[in-house]
């Protein structure tokens, strides 16, 4: 009688056991990632204070700006080193102030110009704090820019001109920060020809 007693103690002990290590397995597995085990990033943003702003573009001073609307992705190589790309529009609005000349007098005019920047970037980051749900990096990156440009001049035989030309395009991540983890905002701090400071959102996924 014993040894049977011992025997349902000894099945019902190891069933117990089982159990739990199931359940601690499901949870373990059930646990949420932390955003430097996800090493897929998609992400959107909204930036101002690109650089193309501020160049006198053959005399006609930009006036207006759209700011930058920036779509990415990247992907993680390691903990630290992350590469991808980036794809970027932004709107400057530009003006000269011309004048006609018909001795002794002179009237002036206005030539204005629409500059619709596409850019392509091909960056790398370099994260130095890698936490679940918050971290911080730098980076840098380099592309082309093709502008798609408008421009309309009263006193040309053409007075709405289009054309194309393509510059070099180029941003360095100063300072940036991302809190959460598979879904976050993130912030940038930097120079280039997409802005100064950039804002937006981050979805991670993937092992």
């Amino acid at each position: 009688m014993k040894k049977i007693i011992l025997l349902i103690m000894v099945i019902l002990f190891s069933g117990v056991a089982s159990m739990q290590g199931r359940a601690q397995d499901a949870k373990i597995k059930t646990g949420k990632k932390g955003q430097a085990d996800l090493y897929n990033d998609l992400y959107a943003s909204y930036g101002t204070g690109t650089v193309f702003y501020y160049i006198d573009n053959e005399g006609y001073s930009a006036n207006t700006l759209s700011g930058t609307f920036l779509v990415g992705f990247s992907r993680s190589l390691n903990k630290v080193i992350a590469v991808g790309f980036q794809m970027s529009y932004t709107n400057i609005g530009r003006s000269s102030t011309q004048y006609h000349y018909v001795y002794p007098n002179s009237t002036p005019y206005t030539i204005d110009m629409t500059d619709n920047l596409w850019q392509g970037i091909a960056n790398i980051r370099f994260r130095y704090l890698n936490k679940p749900s918050f971290c911080m990096y730098s980076g840098m990156g380099m592309g082309v820019t093709m502008d798609y440009y408008n421009k309309t001049d009263p006193s040309s035989t053409t007075p709405n001109a289009k054309g194309q030309k393509l510059l070099p395009a180029a941003q360095l991540t100063l300072l940036g920060f991302r809190v959460g983890r598979a879904l976050a905002f993130f912030g940038e701090f930097g120079i280039g020809t997409n802005s100064i400071l950039n804002a937006g959102v981050s979805y991670r996924f993937g092992d």
